[in-house]
């Protein structure tokens, strides 16, 4: 998609102001950078901004060694990427390789705070190094957002994680995991691989939603093994020191001795920044999507 964009700017044939760039591309995750390898590839002005300090976006904060599932496709300037699954770690090497090949610049730690636009149909992009001008703007944030919470009492404990990075650090501990979809399932499997470790999956539904078929595949080996406990129907309803309640489809409370709580619950979409720029929403089932 961050390919298609490029090659849709770069066929345009309005004049660029001298004192703009033809894009700014906001974030410098998959997308992100394929958008910068791509801009540089047609000789377009541009600059990139990562407000983390290092590339790769989301997939950063996979958790270690995380299977990463991709396809083979051309990286201009670069060459062909011919594995179809690979490690985290391995990727983001790949990814760095890529801009020091390349000659791509990245500029990380820096954030976009506003994205307005001009008279003469330009945007200015307000960054906390200070304003760029722009013909167009590749806003890859990715979907992940900010991390959904549960909104229940003790949810700001310690204890309580929306990320998993470095699951041998919980060996020996009771854990909680959150959520039915692919990062609850992989990190429940995760820290089930830990030696002493007991590993529990709560969730709404009566079984796992929109999951990968190997994920699935590990899943029910896990639980036969009995090394994950499912706990279907679900509903976390209060974290408390040592201890987590949980009601179940009948609306019965439930209390286990637990140490860590793992949320996997989706994101909350960065609307408010979007709105901001210009996007156009409409509501669909109370969940907003963008429109133009």
């Amino acid at each position: 998609q961050a390919r298609q964009c490029l090659q849709g700017i770069a066929k345009e044939d309005r004049a660029v102001p001298p004192d703009a760039l033809d894009v700014v591309v906001v974030g410098a995750g998959p997308a992100g950078l394929s958008a910068t390898v791509n801009a540089k590839e047609r000789g377009l002005r541009y600059a990139t901004f990562e407000k983390e300090p290092d590339l790769g976006g989301t997939v950063r904060r996979y958790p270690r060694r995380k299977l990463v599932m991709t396809h083979h496709f051309e990286v201009p300037g670069y060459g062909r990427l011919a594995f179809t699954e690979v490690q985290k770690e391995q990727l983001i090497e790949t990814w760095e390789d890529i801009v020091d090949r390349t000659g791509v610049e990245v500029r990380t730690g820096v954030s976009v705070e506003a994205v307005t636009p001009t008279d003469d149909e330009c945007f200015l992009v307000q960054t906390t190094e200070g304003a760029v001008k722009t013909r167009r703007v590749v806003l890859a944030i990715g979907r992940r957002g900010t991390p959904r919470k549960l909104g229940i009492p003790g949810e700001d404990r310690d204890g309580v994680y929306y990320s998993l990075a470095e699951p041998e650090h919980f060996a020996g501990r009771r854990a909680v995991v959150v959520g039915g979809g692919d990062s609850a399932v992989e990190a429940a499997m995760m820290l089930a691989d830990q030696p002493g470790t007991t590993v529990r999956l709560s969730y709404r539904k009566d079984a796992l939603a929109r999951v990968k078929p190997r994920n699935q595949e590990r899943f029910d080996a896990a639980v036969a093994a009995g090394k994950v406990e499912p706990l279907w129907g679900t509903n976390l309803t209060r974290i408390e020191e040592g201890t987590v309640c949980y009601a179940d489809a009948a609306g019965h409370e439930h209390r286990i001795e637990n140490d860590d709580v793992f949320i996997f619950i989706g994101g909350e979409l960065p609307t408010a920044f979007l709105k901001a720029c210009g996007i156009a929403f409409d509501t669909h089932f109370g969940t907003p999507r963008v429109t133009a």
